[in-house]
């Protein structure tokens, strides 16, 4: 009588690579979706056509009787005969458990070997594997798609060829294959314990192969000491391999620097750079002059919105931030000297902005000389010294954006845009005689606090700030993958358009960050030689991707020399203002 595997052995591989492959799909779809966001819905016809691939495939995840690892599938595809000719056996698999379909109890155990040593010698070949696409099944409201095997693709002749010499391995060996397969799941499964024993199919055609190797049979009466020989061998193969058979196959670091660069951190700065130009512009002292002017009745206003936003913006002060906490959080992630003696700054900040500003503009500039006398060659170099910028940029704001940043950021826009809400109210500004919100900002400021600023130079600032953030944050995957592009130069050589609903701050186009950049360098008056002086590459800052925890009796040292860490605040110290103005990054 065949020896009877223990029910359900699960091959974990095979749920792991089914889950890999979903994750990918996620991951291809996100990347080339945002790819077509930035180029203003236009792709190319491969990545058109890839796109739409995928797409169908992420609508087969409905049907159940999809699978998406391209392995299982093709192998599936294999045993069915439809393309290979074999003896046809039809089988799923659940959670990495395979199911046969009409087999009965004596083909049950040398089917389940058949297809797990198939496939396990397949994965430990690396033999092509040809790729997924989709079919309709059905009529009408029971019409699905479901993933099949692309059978037309250039792998397909490779992949069929590896089948059958694993298939025929396999068969030459048939006896040994189903008792190895028993003799590893009674070594792995847990004693009293009704579970499935989780086996690898790699494992376990590893296993197979040095027995065959060794000229060991199923009739052997060491056999379960010698699968098990086996099978701490193969866990610990690369320890015994002789450094001759290593393959120096290197892993892809960048793949691992997800953590480094957190885009929702990147983000938040925007609001930061946008609040500390109200700062400077004196928005915030603005409205507070007004509320005050509103309480002596001192403006001319009668009942309506605009008394009532004014009050409202009133009683609301206790849950806003004060002038000295905003000045804190500004320090905190701009690096702005206005924070407290001994709190924590982002001293590297404001170089690295300049850095990377600088960097884009370059590129541009050196890519139309470029063009004019050299009939455009490559600029891959100085894509790679904007690219080290830009990872340098990102990684310091993604460090200094956690803890309550992104908190205190959510808090600033909301009042920020409360502030413009109320200052673009029509009987205020006429109250003023101003066309605009500007218009109450500088007179108010020139009556009231001393002075105004120069509104065009700061609101520029404040929007091109946030273009850049946000287009640094909308393309964190350019920054990982070391061969893509930084800048599209035909893009910002011929601008895409623009969409109902889209702008430059909420859907930035890399022909929105150039000239976000120039404008930036233009109101802050840098001259060209400070510009080619600070576009040249530089040693990354030494800085840990997050926050690093300091010991309390370390914290304790330092607070008490006067060089805390935290956000401690005096309520009775306000901070200076910058007198070179925020523009200085």
């Amino acid at each position: 009588m065949a020896d009877i595997l223990i029910p359900n052995v699960k091959f974990v591989d095979i749920a792991e690579r089914e889950a890999e492959a979903l994750q990918r799909l996620k991951y291809d779809l996100d990347k080339l979706r945002a790819r077509k966001r930035r180029n203003g819905n236009i792709l190319g016809p491969l990545d058109t056509a890839e796109l739409e691939r995928l797409e169908k495939i992420d609508e087969a995840r409905e049907n159940t009787a999809s699978y998406f690892d391209p392995l299982f599938l093709a192998t599936r595809t294999a045993f069915s005969g439809e393309e290979t000719g074999v003896v046809p056996i039809v089988f799923e698999q659940k959670d990495g458990v395979i199911q046969l379909k009409a087999a009965t109890e004596a083909k049950k155990d040398a089917d389940v070997a058949r297809v797990a040593l198939v496939i396990g010698l397949l994965a430990s070949k690396g033999v092509p594997v040809p790729p997924l696409r989709t079919r309709e099944t059905g009529t009408g409201a029971e019409k699905r798609v479901v993933t099949v095997t692309d059978t037309r693709h250039e792998n397909m002749g490779p992949f069929v060829e590896g089948f059958f010499k694993a298939a025929g391995r396999v068969a030459g060996h048939m006896a040994l294959a189903v008792r190895v397969l028993k003799l590893m799941a009674e070594a792995v499964k847990i004693t009293g314990e009704d579970r499935e024993a989780s086996i690898s199919t790699i494992e376990y055609a590893n296993v197979f192969e040095k027995l065959v190797t060794g000229g060991v049979d199923a009739r052997d009466p060491n056999l379960k000491r010698k699968v098990d020989d086996q099978m701490v061998r193969v866990q610990s193969d690369d320890d015994d391999k002789p450094l001759h058979e290593f393959a120096l196959t290197l892993p892809d670091l960048e793949s691992t620097t997800d953590y480094e660069v957190v885009e929702e951190n990147i983000r938040l700065m925007g609001p930061m750079i946008f609040a500390s130009m109200f700062e400077e512009l004196k928005a915030f002292q603005v409205v507070d002059r007004l509320v005050e002017m509103s309480q002596r009745g001192e403006l001319p206003l009668i009942k309506g919105p605009a008394g009532t936003k004014l009050y409202q913006y009133w009683r609301e002060a206790p849950n806003r931030m004060s002038e000295v906490e905003r000045q804190t959080f500004y320090a905190m992630t701009l690096g702005l000297p206005t924070g407290q003696p001994g709190g924590s700054s982002n001293g590297d900040f404001q170089e690295l902005w300049l850095r990377f500003v600088s960097s884009v503009s370059s590129l541009v500039r050196e890519n139309r000389v470029d063009q004019i006398l050299r009939s455009s060659l490559p600029v891959a170099i100085n894509q790679q010294q904007v690219k080290k910028a830009a990872r340098d940029l990102a990684a310091n704001m993604s460090l200094h954006g956690y803890g309550m940043a992104f908190y205190a950021a959510a808090d600033l826009t909301k009042q920020i845009n409360e502030m413009i809400d109320l200052l673009q109210d029509a009987e205020l500004r006429s109250a003023f005689g101003a066309r605009d919100i500007w218009g109450v900002i500088d007179q108010v400021a020139q009556l009231e606090l001393g002075g105004a600023r120069n509104s065009s130079k700061y609101r520029t600032l404040a929007s091109c700030g946030a273009i850049i953030t946000n287009w640094l944050a909308d393309n964190a995957d350019r920054l990982r993958d070391p061969t893509m592009p930084i800048i599209d130069i035909k893009e910002v050589e011929n601008p895409p358009r623009r969409f109902s609903g889209q702008n430059a701050t909420s859907n930035p186009t890399d022909y929105d960050l150039v000239n976000a950049c120039e404008l930036w360098l233009a109101d802050s008056a840098m001259g060209d030689d400070r510009i080619e002086q600070m576009s040249q590459p530089r040693e990354s800052p030494q800085q840990p991707s997050r926050p690093i925890q300091i010991p309390s009796i370390a914290r304790d040292l330092l607070e008490g020399t006067g060089l805390g860490l935290g956000m401690g605040v005096d309520p009775g110290r306000r901070p200076m203002a910058n007198g070179h103005g925020y523009a200085a990054y």
